[in-house]
């Protein structure tokens, strides 16, 4: 029999994923999957463009794409101070239409430097955008409900995802130059379509009007960049981020190269964490009622990871059946450990921000996180690939560890915002 407590919950978590019911969100929703939809292609089957049709090696194409990465990856503080100055709706705008030029560009790629050229190009414009969105949730969503406005974002973005994988095994199927040409056709008008449904949002004024004889100056402008705590947060989160990779670049190449199980099974991995993701995000994360709560899940999320991985290099020996069986449910187990730790540190890096800077401090976020997503691929291959099972177990700890670190940081946060008396201190702390 059930309670009214228990239909109370029930009615939250339909409301819940449901989404938004505010138009500006809605509509701030729509645009993330149209454009999400068009990166799922091309996570899926760019680099392979780059391979069978640019006709890149394997090598050039990790040296270009690596170099592009960490050429763009300081934009992103830049345009986030951008945002909140001259407005969100505004500077996403423009980054998605620098996204569309690095994507329609890649027709262009017949060597490292034009490659390098294209990937710098799109690197600006995605941490730009990343940086820029951070803002426009900061001034869409309700007061404390950042986090819970960007979890869903995340859910309608592995949406896309998801359907972009599917697209993506079609133009693979192909393998063919008009395939790959189409596979580029539809990711640059996705990111067209984005930004259009975005330019419909009104104007959004600045959060934070500089002052000349104040926030001009170097010291006092750049106040994400002072706020020791938030580095702190930056820099675990950038290591525990790490996991992302995992399924990208790791595991595909452990299914192929080191397990019996069908090489379809290299890209279903993706597509059965993306609809996973998008399943578990909103619901696995509604217990998070602040930066105490989040930093918790952070620091569950670590063994989650480990038992998945552990699974997952014991994919390798085993006969085909059951290697895929341990990889699927090791899939199951990191995708929920991944919605727990992307919650975690969407709360905290909206939390620990000063809400009139969020473009900035979203654009430090992003930063620590560019410079992990471009040495990535190299420590997770070393790790997962030449370490073998043990390497696997190590990244584990490592990602543990990270995520113990992040709460550590928020309690000390929490710690330094109390005065004496045990009240909070009216304004955030700076660092």
């Amino acid at each position: 029999m059930t309670t009214s407590a228990d239909d109370s919950r029930t009615a939250r978590l339909l409301a819940t994923l449901r989404g938004p019911s505010e138009p500006r969100q809605r509509l701030f929703a729509l645009s993330t999957i149209v454009n999400t939809i068009g990166m799922g292609i091309f996570i899926s089957a760019g680099t392979i463009f780059l391979i069978r049709s640019a006709g890149l090696s394997p090598t050039t194409v990790g040296i270009g794409l690596t170099v592009g990465s960490l050429v763009g990856v300081g934009a992103g503080v830049l345009i986030g101070d951008l945002a909140d100055r001259r407005g969100a709706r505004e500077v996403v705008v423009v980054a998605m239409a620098l996204e569309a030029i690095a994507s329609l560009g890649l027709v262009l790629v017949d060597s490292l430097w034009s490659l390098i050229a294209v990937a710098t190009l799109a690197a600006v414009g995605r941490t730009g955008s990343v940086s820029a969105r951070g803002a426009l949730i900061g001034i869409l969503a309700e007061e404390g409900k950042g986090a819970q406005l960007r979890t869903y974002l995340r859910a309608v973005t592995n949406v896309g995802l998801a359907i972009g994988t599917l697209g993506a095994a079609a133009v693979l199927a192909f393998d063919t130059r008009q395939a790959y040409l189409a596979m580029i056709i539809v990711s640059t008008l996705t990111f067209l379509g984005g930004a259009a449904i975005l330019s419909r949002l009104p104007h959004l004024p600045p959060t934070r009007v500089l002052n000349r004889d104040a926030d001009a100056r170097p010291d006092r402008r750049w106040i994400a960049l002072r706020d020791r705590h938030y580095l702190g947060l930056t820099a675990a989160a950038a290591v525990a981020s790490l996991q992302y990779s995992v399924l990208i670049q790791a595991l595909p190449v452990w299914i192929v190269l080191r397990t019996e199980s069908p090489r379809w099974m290299a890209a279903m991995v993706m597509f059965v964490a993306s609809v996973l993701v998008a399943a578990l995000q909103v619901p696995a994360t509604r217990s998070i009622d602040g930066p105490r709560s989040a930093a918790r899940l952070l620091v569950r999320s670590g063994p989650l990871f480990l038992v998945a991985w552990i699974l997952m290099a014991y994919a390798s020996g085993p006969s085909a059946w059951i290697a895929t069986g341990l990889l699927l449910v090791g899939v199951v187990v990191h995708s929920l450990a991944e919605v727990w730790q992307a919650a975690g540190t969407f709360e905290l890096s909206f939390a620990l921000a000063r809400p009139d800077a969020h473009g900035q401090y979203q654009g430090v976020m992003g930063l620590g996180h560019g410079i992990a997503e471009a040495v990535a691929p190299a420590v997770v291959i070393t790790l997962c690939i030449s370490a073998g099972k043990l390497g696997w177990v190590a990244l584990g700890v490592i990602v543990t560890v990270a995520g113990v670190v992040c709460a550590m940081v928020e309690r000390h946060w929490a710690a330094s915002r109390a005065t004496p008396a045990g009240t909070l201190a009216a304004e955030p702390s700076a660092g």
